[in-house]
């Protein structure tokens, strides 16, 4: 009888998670890397599930010396377009807003300082998610079912010597 009620449990509790877990590695799969081989995977690359409307924050330490690489992809769900931004963390400073590049999915730079940012993440579009997070009123909505995945895959080298 225990087996019977803990059964439809675990059921439950596998499938609560499905999207969460079918995010795992969605930056290593489905962004695509530097055709550069000097270009290596930086640990500091990730994904996550998104609903349309939801922006996300996650910091970066750049180092002086390095050239990076910076990849979004996402499911199709989440529309056609990301924005994203690199942040100076100390003074705020946009350095780089993908907007000014007709919202180019990667960005590849030189870093001339060693700085902490911020690379800002939004997916465009509404959810009733995050429509009552901005309403104090609403206590219940609906389940979105209009979630994807986003991943960012960075990637970095030493810079090379120019010259001879």
């Amino acid at each position: 009888m225990i087996l019977f009620l803990s059964f439809p449990i675990l059921l439950v509790a596998q499938t609560n998670d499905y999207k969460g877990r079918k995010c795992f590695g969605y930056e290593k799969d489905s962004c695509p890397n530097s055709t550069n081989i000097f270009y290596k995977v930086h640990q500091s690359s990730r994904s996550a599930l998104f609903v349309k409307g939801q922006t996300s924050q996650t910091p970066l330490t750049i180092y002086n010396g390095r050239d990076y690489r910076i990849s979004l992809c996402w499911d199709p769900i989440l529309g056609s377009q990301v924005y994203f931004k690199l942040i100076d963390a100390q003074t705020g400073n946009v350095l780089y807003d993908n907007a000014t590049n007709e919202y180019a999915s990667d960005f590849e730079f030189t870093v001339a300082q060693t700085r902490d940012i911020i690379l800002e993440i939004k997916v465009p579009g509404s959810s009733a998610l995050m429509e009552a997070k901005s309403n104090d009123e609403i206590i219940l909505v609906q389940k979105d079912t209009d979630m994807g995945c986003l991943g960012i895959l960075i990637e970095h080298m030493i810079t090379p010597s120019k010259g001879f």
